[in-house]
């Protein structure tokens, strides 16, 4: 794998690339807007609702329009697909694409918002692969945030809602190493959650058991040779493979499920 000083540079150069292009759509939008005869006021008065509807917080939540998208988005990959605790899909799939992740890390995200939909909208749904998530602390900025997170979404499992939770926090991502991560932005997450008991996610989400699972995780992810995140490793009746670091394309995927299925 990459390490991590690149993987935080390209993920920074990224998402540098990414505001210029929004800031460049919203030149365009406005000019627009002028020539059509929209009158300062009426300028104002959209800008602001549409911050109001659709924006987001310094801390990555989203709110109003942009959230009702983002929750209506990550109900619709997941629907009718069967969670057990980290596991999405058929558990008989005859490929297992094992995920070590860490919520904070900008890869992951990358990886889970371009490519991993396409996987789980095809190959997951049908039954052919069957993902199971383990936790690799790599960008989490300290190791009692890093289990805290990483519980809090095997709270969720518990309720067989692990990557409802886990996709919402990786679209609600905040900026890195900003301290984001806590006790109120977790609970925010978990409220999103369509059909999640939220009394009952806060009364285990601090079980012991759970801290002892995300330990697990990140033993078993140093035995296999886990250096970063994200790390894929497939495993079907012809043997087993690990993807290329960094962020890998659904037809890259779809090699490598072919290598061992």
């Amino acid at each position: 794998m990459a390490s991590r000083t690149k993987q935080k540079e390209e993920a920074r150069a990224r998402r540098l690339a990414e505001e210029r292009a929004r800031v460049e759509r919203e030149r365009r939008q406005r000019r627009l807007r002028m020539l059509g005869g929209v009158v300062l006021g009426a300028v104002a008065v959209v800008a602001v609702l549409i911050a109001v509807s659709s924006g987001g917080s310094s801390n990555g939540l989203q709110t109003g329009t942009r959230l009702a998208q983002t929750t209506a988005s990550v109900e619709s990959l997941l629907s009718g697909i069967p969670q057990s605790g980290s596991r999405l899909g058929n558990p008989k799939a005859p490929v297992t694409m094992t995920y070590y992740g860490d919520l904070e890390c900008p890869i992951c995200q990358e990886f889970t918002l371009l490519s991993f939909p396409q996987l789980v909208a095809n190959d997951v749904r049908s039954g052919k692969v069957q993902v199971v998530y383990r936790a690799f602390k790599t960008a989490t900025p300290d190791l009692s945030t890093f289990e805290a997170q990483q519980s809090a979404a095997l709270a969720a499992g518990q309720q067989q809602h692990f990557w409802d939770f886990t996709e919402l926090f990786y679209h609600e991502q905040g900026q890195e190493d900003s301290g984001y991560v806590n006790d109120s932005y977790l609970s925010a997450l978990a409220r999103q959650v369509p059909g999640l008991n939220v009394a009952q996610w806060q009364s285990v989400r601090t079980n012991p058991s759970l801290v002892n699972q995300v330990v697990s995780d990140e033993q078993s992810g140093i035995s296999v040779g886990v250096k970063g995140t994200p790390t894929l490793i497939f495993q079907g009746p012809k043997g087993a493979i690990a993807s290329p670091s960094g962020v890998p394309t659904y037809a890259g995927l779809e090699q490598l499920i072919s290598r061992v299925a």
